[in-house]
């Protein structure tokens, strides 16, 4: 077997109808869902591979119980065309594997359903078989259990171990139901084989007493007479003897009577194919078994033949039945075939079974391991592995009871968990056992997982029998008492039902409990990055989930979804499948109604049912679809949902829980079935009210699932069902009735969804008539072909419904969101959080949608810019500075007209051979596809407008940047050549004067009298004044009678900035704290509202232009005029701002544009050349030494821009910094960790400035990256650039190259002005070339160590300096209210559409102190949670303002919802809890009050619930938690050092 390729290679033997090569199904394979595969109707069954081409049709049909296609006489309906029967011999003369011994002699028959079962059983994986046939093991017929292998000759297949564990029932008498799990309890085998040959054989003989007719594979099947199956001999067929397999005269006779002992032992049939003696390491293998043998000794036998026998199996086991014998010569039982038909003759064969049922055999427990198997036989790879058996022996030890009570601690309790953890051994253990499994392959996990499943549902079954017997007999007493008994007599059964259900799920285990356990140690252990193999379980559990396994989504017992456990779980799936789409179906329905079986036969789920233990809570299965239907369908997968069933006894409360449920439900999934068992008025009326009442709740939150009404009735004939209909629509119609007078305000005549609903009914869309589930009235009879018809039926009924619903779900969507829902559902304004959950989560993924799309665009211009700069720092060192005024301005205007003309190439059609440019464009189409996917003109033209605008404004910002850039460089160059001019002048003066060459001394002090010289030159030329005075003169101008009070003067002077909050708590009545803090951030942006599109430089009137701007910003705030001190104050506050910020950027503007400060950039590089030229009389020498500095220049830069890069994208690397959301999240992590240490410090200073406070954290932790090592990357790049330089110089041949290869390397980076001239004056022809060449190499070799030190010359970048970085950290603005930061990218607020609205998690508005204006009591409400007509104060307004005009008028570029993560809501409220009397102590106002803590949310909130859930957000990947880990260590132990120095002395910022 090829396991990467998952193929078969076929033994020639079976290649007839196998083919060359087969598939391997997997359980991936096995679930993913197709379109119904029509008959195939062969033509050509004499073809290679005939039933290879029939078994995806039949594993299609069996998966969804169409079984009957297995059955021999339906076989012959897959062939379309018939071989002709001329040439086939009469039946008497045909073959069968009775008439010859000889197999080549054999007719084979190329389509068989002894071929199709062993083929479809023998091509699937282990998993895959137990699923198999856990469906066929409900239907009589007979499985292989004994079978050929594939891919060998000889050599056969035992398949019992996957054949273990479904359960067989039969009714000994009526009432009692006795359950037996095959080959797990007692069973009892009776094997049929024969001696010898006859034309008529033990086969056909069985079968006169088994229902079907043709139970086992004989001469007498439908097609038969074109031959035996291939496969057939030495194969095993066997079946259980029960009811539905016996006809009915051999159960009343014989298995009747055997079975109403109250046996546990359950009979099986087995039916060896063949010559006995031919098979002996068959008969030898079944003699093992608790076995007795029927021999059918045929009339051809020898004694011999018997004696052989007897030395295998020994004689008093066997029954010997003698076949169309004349003479009876030994003690057996006589058979005339020719009289089979006959009762007398079917009575003795009826006889063989009760003598078989009387052979001692030993009932011992079955040990596969034990067998012994011989040379031909193999025992097929099981689902039990050692690690699982290590669990299921521990569970069998501590029993399921002890283990769920009191090890399975943590599944209960919320608190304390890492106590818990550490102080259970036993829970150590267990959780050990488990996680082995976990971390198994996928293949063997999957095996693992089913074994441990399949043997804990027995032990739990086993230990709850009784518990689970009383309560159904408790059932019965109650159905029959109710119309005599009084209520108080119906309410103490049922509380008795309640407590025996109650002992039965105390004992029910199943693998959804050891999922809970790890979900909440996950919550816990997510704390601890070393524990990277525990971290790893989400993905681990994602694949699982990928692979088609169930799990848990809301614990049925608790009634929580885990949400840091599934969110990590449901990351993984999302990082594996990207943008996956799903069509999400939940069925609801009475309990122990079918759901669980009918999403089985509909998906090939494996949901469990009812013969163990009732779904409780919801279960969900991540189905995916084959690709043909995907495209068809435009979604990936399907997920379906099993839920807790409706109306249950033992619950509590059940109404009201019912109703939550169902409401969840039908509101996360784009379709629910309604399941209904039985044409019962009362229970359809129930159904339809609770769904009639759900769909216009859910209206209300514009949520439109569709419902579909599945309605299992008793009438089989379809003719027949009008008056099913009429009772269904009776029953509607009740429903309405019953649902108007209970919610008279919800006005369910004018719902939408009701006039949905009335013409879905109309179109018969709505119900979904299933005839009976059962073919037949027996305890075990197996599922009918109508009920699969039916199937079929609502299956691509459900197709179309899919490929007709406009909107899907994405994954990444569904499962953030139902978190969220669960938590509103419970409320009675669930509607209005459903709407604001679906509204804020669509608002921020549509501005993650829009970021997406401009930083593809960013990165667009940025390439471009930079392919753009090369080619003018190319032009550029080609133009010499000449003082021609007009020919520079001529050419300063190319490069401009050059730099437009590439500007609007970019993101065209033509540019095709960009990679950011392609990837801009495509990104841009699906932008525009999601658009229009909303159906809505106005947001579709807004949003392409706000990219249209992004597109056009990085057009004019790039176009800024090379108009600034280009004057820059001519402005450089043109200084530059006056540099040098002076410095040659100096120079030759010296040399004229000198007579020799000049010691080091001497040198250097040339160098210093040159430099002096020059500087001294340009100072006077062009005189630098001090921008500092020059503001202050301005001052002293514009405010000559503030100035002339000296308190307010030495204020300015020394630079102090006032602190407006502090005076502000004087005016407290009139002024908040917030607005304070709009009126420091107003007047702090008032130097680039000044400068905005002039130059980044003081200019004359700039303080009289602040001025206005200071009076402007003051006078929205009347109520001042009566505080002129905080009036000179803010001025005194904008005034200091102003000119520090102007400084530093006049500094910028010095640095590209005056001449002094260009200078002394170039100090050590003119120093460089004066030496040069002192030390060497040669020009020559001279300019080779030169040329070798500024090459190592060049080397120096580009390594740095390498060392540079990596340090960005070292930050970019960091988990937390995917986007704003999750910076915030690590922010507010650490925060709240130090709060639960003790430490409060850090996260009230955040509280009272947050802006300024997350923005130095943010600073501090990039500027402290220490994952990446950047003097690597430059070490690297220098050392590769000294290589290229140094070869490039080798293979130069003449000056020119040089020259060429020069000049053009010193366009790679910027500001570096040197341009290698040949002229005659310095080169002679050739002459000297080599020693010319061999200096700049040497020179290189020997400083190329000086330069790659290169910390001495010169820090790596500043990362919190660089904006791409900065951006990382997003919109910082504040809420006015409570403080919250918007959570928005960076310059959101400039898009046209409606992503420019600040958003966030509103917190509690006291954290921004805010308070109650007539209590003073410090406010824990939430911005979302404030009344509509509540009365606030703000903006220094004397009269209050309802806050629904408020948010409309004053703040409307705010959203008041709550964010669509509960748990980032209640970080929030824990912080308020946590801090509030803090704060109110700092503010100078009330705590708040017990009751308004606890009315808003802010009690009681569990400390590991929130982190975990954050911490999976900012952690998605367990690949990013070593990557994470090193940097955070070393982070951490900074930033505590930093804080016990900073914050012991109130220094408040990072």
């Amino acid at each position: 077997m090829d396991n990467n390729n998952k193929i078969i290679t076929v033994h020639e033997q079976w290649r007839l109808i196998l083919g060359d090569e087969i598939s391997l199904i997997e359980p991936n394979d096995y679930v993913k869902l197709g379109v119904i595969i029509s008959n195939p109707g062969l033509t050509d069954i004499e073809k290679n591979g005939s039933i290879a081409e029939l078994l995806p049709y039949i594993r299609q049909k069996v998966k969804m119980w169409g079984v009957g296609v297995l059955r021999a006489e339906n076989i012959k309906v897959l062939i379309n065309k018939e071989v002709s029967k001329e040439n086939i011999t009469d039946d008497s003369e045909s073959d069968s594997e009775d008439d010859f011994e000889d197999e080549e002699l054999q007719r084979k028959n190329q389509l068989s359903r002894f071929d199709c079962i062993a083929s479809l059983l023998s091509s699937a994986e282990c998993i895959v078989v137990q699923d198999i046939f856990q469906t066929l093991s409900q239907f009589p017929i007979t499985f292989p259990l004994i079978t050929p292998k594939l891919n060998e000759e000889k050599e056969f297949n035992v398949m019992l171990p996957l054949y273990t564990g479904p359960i067989i029932k039969w009714e000994p008498s009526p009432g009692l139901i006795i359950e037996n799990r095959l080959f797990s309890d007692p069973f009892k085998l009776i094997v049929a084989i024969r001696i010898g040959k006859n034309s008529t054989g033990k086969s056909t003989i069985l079968n006169r007493l088994m229902t079907p007719d043709f139970m086992f594979s004989s001469k007498c099947d439908p097609r038969a007479n074109f031959g035996v199956p291939y496969m057939v001999s030495g194969s095993v067929e066997f079946t259980w003897l029960t009811q539905e397999t016996c006809k009915m005269d051999l159960w009343n006779e014989v298995f009747k009577d055997y079975y109403q002992k109250e046996k546990k032992e359950i009979v099986l049939l087995a039916n060896l194919h063949g010559h006995a003696l031919d098979y002996q390491d068959q008969i030898q293998f079944l003699n093992q078994l608790p076995s007795s043998f029927i021999v059918f000794i045929m009339p051809d036998y020898t004694k011999d033949q018997i004696h052989n026998l007897e030395t295998l199996i020994d004689f008093k086991k066997n029954v010997y039945v003698c076949v169309d014998h004349k003479n009876k010569e030994r003690d057996c039982i006589k058979i005339n075939t020719k009289t089979l038909i006959e009762d007398h003759t079917l009575g003795k064969v009826r006889n063989m079974f009760k003598k078989a049922l009387n052979v001692d055999s030993d009932s011992v427990s079955l040990n596969i391991d034990k067998l012994n198997l011989g040379t031909s036989l193999k025992m097929v790879e099981g689902i039990e592995l050692s690690e699982s058996q290590e669990l299921i022996n521990f569970i069998k030890t501590k029993t399921c009871h002890y283990t769920k009570l009191n090890i399975m601690q943590l599944q209960k309790i919320n608190e304390n968990c890492p106590y818990i953890w550490q102080d259970n051994d036993e829970l150590i253990e267990l959780v050990k056992l488990y996680t082995n499994i976990l971390t198994l392959p996928l293949d063997k996990r999957r095996r693992a997982l089913a074994h441990v499943g399949r043997e804990v549902s027995r032990i739990s079954m086993e230990e709850s029998s009784e518990s689970r017997n009383q309560a159904i007999l408790k059932r019965i007493e109650l159905s029959k008492s109710s119309l005599v008994n009084k209520d108080e007599e119906r309410e103490m059964i049922q509380n008795e039902i309640r407590k025996l259900w109650a002992e039965v799920d105390n004992k029910s285990l199943g693998l959804e409990h050891f999922y809970r356990v790890l979900g909440q140690l996950y919550k816990v252990r997510i704390s601890d990055l070393n524990d990277i193999n525990f971290l790893k379980l989400p993905e681990l559990y994602a694949e699982l989930l990928i692979d088609g396994h169930t799990i848990e989504l809301l614990n049925g017992d608790a009634g929580i979804i885990p949400e840091a456990w599934f969110s990590a779980i449901c990351n993984h799936v999302c990082r594996r499948f990207n943008n996956l789409r799903v069509y999400v179906i939940s069925i609801i329905g009475l309990q122990s109604s079918g759901k669980s079986t009918l999403l089985n036969a509909l998906f090939g789920c494996r949901f469990a049912v009812s013969v163990g233990r009732c779904t409780k809570g919801l279960f969900m299965r991540l189905l995916f679809l084959e690709e043909d239907l995907s495209n068809q369908l435009g979604v990936d997968a399907f997920i379906v949902i099993d839920t807790e069933g409706l109306g249950a006894i033992e619950k509590m409360e059940s109404e009201k829980n019912d109703r939550i449920l169902v409401t969840f439900a039908m509101g996360i999934s784009n379709l629910t079935i309604i399941n209904v068992l039985g044409e019962s008025m009362r229970d359809l009326t129930e159904m339809l009210q609770i769904a009639i009442v759900t769909m216009a709740r859910l209206e209300k939150a514009d949520i439109a699932p569709d419902i579909k009404m599945v309605q299992h009735i008793s009438e089989r004939n379809k003719a027949k069902l009008s008056e099913p209909e009429e009772s269904f629509r009776t029953a509607l119609q009740e429903a309405l009735r019953i649902t108007v007078e209970k919610d008279m305000e919800m006005g369910i005549f004018n719902a939408e969804c009701l006039k949905i609903l009335d013409k879905r009914i109309k179109y018969g869309k709505f119900l979904k008539q299933f005839r009976p589930f059962k073919n037949g009235a027996t305890v075990y009879a197996p599922p009918s072909e109508q009920y699969h018809e039916d199937i079929v039926d609502l299956y691509n009924s459900i197709l179309d419904d899919c490929k007709n619903l406009q909107r899907k779900f994405k994954f990444e969507e569904w499962h953030t969101i139902i978190q969220s829902y669960w938590s509103a559902v419970s409320h009675e304004d669930f509607a209005v959080r459903f709407k604001n959950i679906k509204e804020i989560y669509k608002f921020i993924e549509h501005g993650k949608n829009t970021e997406k799309v401009k930083e593809a665009i960013s990165e667009a211009f940025l390439k471009h810019e930079e392919r753009i700069m090369q080619e003018i720092r190319a032009k550029l060192q080609g133009w010499s500075c000449d003082g021609k005024s007009k020919e520079n301005s001529d050419f300063c205007n190319q490069l401009l007209k050059t730099a437009e003309e590439e500007l609007k190439y970019i993101l065209s059609c033509d540019c095709e051979e960009c990679e950011e440019c392609k990837n801009a464009n495509n990104k841009i189409i699906e932008f525009e596809k999601y658009l229009k996917g909303e159906n809505n003109q106005k947001f579709y033209t807004d949003c392409k407008q706000t990219i249209d605008n992004y597109i056009e404004l990085n057009r004019q910002s790039a176009s800024s940047k090379f108009v600034h850039i280009i004057e820059a460089n001519f402005i450089r160059k043109g200084y530059s050549s006056q540099f040098l001019n002076i410095i040659n002048k100096a120079l030759e003066d010296i040399r004229n004067k000198s007579n020799g060459k000049f010691s080091d001394d001497e040198i250097t002090q040339k160098i210093t009298e040159i430099w002096n010289l020059l500087r001294n030159n340009i100072s006077s030329k062009y005189p630098v004044t001090s921008v500092e005075d020059a503001i202050y003169s301005e001052v002293k101008s514009v405010y000559p009678s503030w100035l002339s009070i000296v308190s307010i003067e030495n204020e300015y002077k020394d630079g102090t900035i006032p602190d407006l909050y502090e005076l502000g708590l004087i005016l407290k009545r009139v002024l908040q704290k917030q607005d304070i803090d709009i009126i420091e951030k107003k007047l702090d942006d008032l130097t680039d509202l000044i400068l905005e599109g002039k130059p980044q430089h003081f200019y004359n009137g700039i303080v009289s232009d602040l001025k206005s701007k200071i009076e402007k910003t003051l006078t929205d705030y009347s109520t001042l005029k009566a505080f002129p001190m905080f009036k000179r104050k803010a001025h005194i506050y904008a005034l200091l701002k102003f000119k520090l910020k102007l400084l530093e950027y006049q500094k910028k503007w010095d640095e590209e544009n005056h001449p002094l400060y260009i200078l002394d950039q170039k100090k050590e590089e003119y120093s460089n050349i004066i030496k040069a030229r002192l030390q060497n009389e040669s020009i020559l020498v001279a300019e080779a030494y030169i040329v070798a500095d500024y090459l190592l220049r060049v080397i120096h830069k580009k390594a740095m821009v390498t060392g540079n890069r990596a340090l960005k994208n070292a930050v970019k690397k960091i988990p937390w910094m995917t986007n704003t959301e999750t910076v915030r999240l690590k922010y507010f992590e650490e925060l709240a960790s130090e709060v639960q240490n003790g430490y409060k410090e850090n996260a009230l200073n955040h509280f009272k400035n947050p802006k300024k406070h997350i923005e130095n954290w943010f600073k501090f932790a990039v500027d402290n990256v220490v994952d990446e090592n950047p003097e690597d990357k430059y070490n690297d790049t220098f050392r590769k650039e000294i290589s290229l330089v140094y070869n490039h110089i080798c293979n130069c041949k003449n000056y020119e190259e040089i020259k060429l290869f020069v000049n053009n390397y010193m366009t790679n980076v910027d500001k570096i002005d040197y341009k290698f001239s040949n002229e005659d004056s310095i080169i002679h022809k050739n002459k000297d070339f080599e020693t010319f060449r061999d200096i700049i190499i040497k020179e290189i070799g020997a400083k190329m160590d000086c330069y790659s030190n290169q910390e001495k010359k010169e820090p790596f970048i500043k990362l919190s300096d660089d904006r791409s970085i900065m951006k990382k950290l997003g919109c910082i603005e504040s809420c006015y209210w409570c403080g919250a930061l918007c959570w928005g990218f960076l310059g959101h607020h400039e898009n046209s559409d409606e992503s420019k609205i600040h958003y966030t998690s509103h917190q509690p508005c006291g954290l921004r102190g805010t308070h109650f204006n007539k209590t003073k009591e410090i406010d824990p409400t939430a911005c979302h949670r404030i009344l509509e007509n509540s009365d606030l104060f703000y903006f220094g307004k004397e009269l209050p303002t309802k806050w629904s005009t408020a948010k409309a008028r004053d703040f409307s570029n705010w959203k008041f919802i709550s964010h669509h993560k509960k748990a980032f809501n209640d970080l929030m409220c824990w912080f308020f809890e946590k801090l509030h009397e803090d704060l109110a102590n700092f503010y100078e106002v009330e705590p708040a009050s017990y009751y308004n803590l606890k009315h808003n949310g802010c009690l009681n909130l569990n400390y590991d619930d929130i982190i975990s859930a954050l911490r999976t957000e900012i952690y998605p990947s367990v690949a990013e938690f070593p990557h994470y880990r090193n940097f955070l260590h070393e982070l951490i132990n900074r930033f505590q050092k930093q804080i016990q120095n900073l914050f012991m002395k109130k220094v408040t910022n990072y």
